[in-house]
């Protein structure tokens, strides 16, 4: 097994290529830039020099994000699947993404719930990553191939972490279990060896079955033969009645079927038979006169084999009959296959056009989620705090899953591998009574604790732009300051301020966070902020209006 043992001379590079990779890495240190001298406390060190490990190449992409290359599949490069590798050298409350960065397979479970497998030292029991921190896609900048993302937090420095798609099953464990086995000495049991593998291991072949069956068994394997049963008409019997065919004075003589067959099956092969030797007869006969009542006889077919068929008289009408039912199934059979083999084509093509839309579709679904991102990136700091940079947004929302750098603002938690998710209040400051929602927004203390209790969005909602702006602003602005197209002389009000309509979003997306982590459900939520400011203003104005009636009453009595 080939070896790679040294530091890491620079973090951030891309060799750009999987065939950079050699073998797996061996204690293997990532270092920041510049830094020379002993790796310190929280400078990762990655091995996977040992039986079923598999780790070829680790990229430090930031403080805390490493690109993790696979080695592929023995003799055949293009399957790269397995990882299994371990982690030491950490520090305590140390939060990482591990980015396996040249997955080969284009649906995998990890898109339907499954996990990593993870144990360190002190706990040598396997165990699942939380499935809402592994993200599975497709990263443009891999060359578009599939990425599987997982969020980690170490909560031991003494530990050594070790991850693994799944379960790991050595091959030397395997050997252990099948020596144990043969041990036993059991009766029913054999081991031998077929050969070896590419890699000089061996390859076994296991053999469960009863002691006096075993040479029985490899002789009917090899030499067992299927007996085909031949048909056979010698039960055919004559039938002494006679039909009447109206003005034909002509019998037509029943054979009796033999036992185990269907009457179908007799009646058919007799037909069969009857045109077979009617047309040849007729070929024969066209150069002879023949009167309309003759007769045609049936000779039974392969009379070598079958002598106890005896011979068949039908009269000319039911044969031409017979013929013309014939013919006609013939030319129906001839229209059904040719229409078999349009609807085959058919299916082909749709086959092919479903195959190119379910792509177009997973690229229009990454396009969507990608813009939505956007989107709410940029109304969540829309006017809260210095201006925002383009570009580093654009990046932002070029990540897969932008869940994963918010997983670092959760509080650590040292007695478990995943921290859980901090509340809600440790991200706003409070001084003096009063709590700071950003952008220079002040609300008191007791009514924000009231707010946080609130059940649903729209009342969560409508209580917050309360807190915010007051009734008074409220029943004299608009949420977009454009007039109702209900009213036709309606005239526009002015609108709420921006950044305070994102600090009301910021609110209730942190709100929402702490119930779900499913995107689709999220922006649908914060979608409707609007609509419940604005039930809240028409709310108020109602209310004055009653109040102005009730006064105007009073004053009129």
């Amino acid at each position: 097994m080939a070896e790679r043992n040294q530091t890491a001379p620079e973090t951030g590079s891309d060799l750009g290529n999987d065939e950079a990779i050699g073998g797996n890495v061996s204690k293997y240190a990532v270092l920041p830039v510049g830094y020379c001298g002993q790796p310190k406390k929280g400078h990762l060190i990655f091995d996977a020099c040992f039986e079923s490990g598999n780790l070829g190449r680790v990229d430090q992409v930031s403080e805390f994000e490493y690109d993790l290359f696979i080695r592929p599949d023995t003799c055949n490069p293009r399957f790269r699947v397995w990882f299994n590798f371990t982690v030491e050298n950490v520090k305590e409350s140390q939060r990482v993404i591990f980015n396996i960065v040249n997955f080969s397979k284009t649906k995998s479970l990890y898109r339907d719930g499954m996990a990593p497998m993870v144990k360190s030292t002190s706990r040598p029991k396997w165990q699942r990553l939380p499935p809402k921190n592994v993200y599975y896609y497709r990263c443009p900048d891999h060359r578009r191939n599939y990425v599987m993302s997982f969020a980690f937090c170490f909560d031991r420095e003494e530990d050594i972490y070790q991850f693994a798609y799944c379960y790991p099953y050595t091959y030397t464990r395997f050997q252990h279990y099948l020596d144990s086995l043969q041990k036993r000495n059991m009766d029913y049991f054999f081991r031998e060896q077929l050969g070896q593998s590419v890699q000089q291991r061996q390859l076994e072949l296991l053999t469960i079955t009863s002691p006096e069956d075993k040479s029985d068994l490899e002789n009917s394997v090899m030499q067992k033969k299927i007996k085909i049963p031949k048909l056979s008409l010698n039960h055919i019997e004559e039938d002494g009645e006679a039909k009447d065919y109206g003005e034909e004075d002509l019998q037509l003589r029943h054979i009796k079927r033999p036992e185990g067959r269907k009457p179908s099956e007799v009646a058919h092969k007799s037909i069969e038979a009857v045109v077979a030797r009617l047309e040849k007869q007729n070929g024969l006969s066209l150069g002879h006169s023949t009167s309309p009542e003759e007769v045609f006889v049936e000779a039974s077919p392969g009379t070598e084999d079958m002598d106890s068929l005896e011979d068949a008289a039908v009269p000319r009408a039911l044969y031409e009959e017979l013929l013309r039912n014939y013919q006609q199934q013939q030319e129906e059979m001839r229209h059904l296959q040719q229409e078999l083999e349009r609807t085959r084509r058919q299916l082909v093509q749709q086959a092919k056009k479903l195959k190119e839309y379910g792509a177009l579709v997973s690229e229009m679904k990454e396009l969507r989620d990608l813009n939505r991102r956007l989107q709410d990136v940029l109304l969540l700091r829309l006017g809260s705090g210095p201006a925002i940079d383009l570009e580093k947004v654009k990046s932002e929302c070029l990540e897969p899953e932008p869940e994963l750098r918010s997983t670092f603002s959760e509080e650590a938690n040292t007695s478990s591998y995943y921290p859980a998710p901090a509340p809600v209040m440790d991200k706003y400051i409070l001084d003096n009574g009063k709590v700071h929602l950003g952008s220079g927004i002040w609300v008191d203390e007791e009514k924000w604790h009231q707010l946080q209790v609130t059940q649903g969005d729209s009342k969560y909602t409508k209580n917050l732009a309360v807190m915010i702006w007051g009734t008074d602003v409220l029943k004299n602005r608009s949420v977009t300051g454009v007039a109702t197209k209900k009213k036709k002389d309606a005239v526009p009000k002015p609108p709420l301020s921006p950044h305070k309509l994102s600090i009301v979003r910021e609110c209730l997306y942190d709100r929402i966070a702490q119930e779900t982590v499913d995107e689709t459900e999220i922006a649908q939520r914060l979608s409707k902020v609007n609509k419940y400011i604005c039930e809240k203003i028409m709310d108020i104005n109602k209310s004055c209006k009653n109040e102005e009636r009730r006064e105007a009453k009073y004053n009129l009595q």
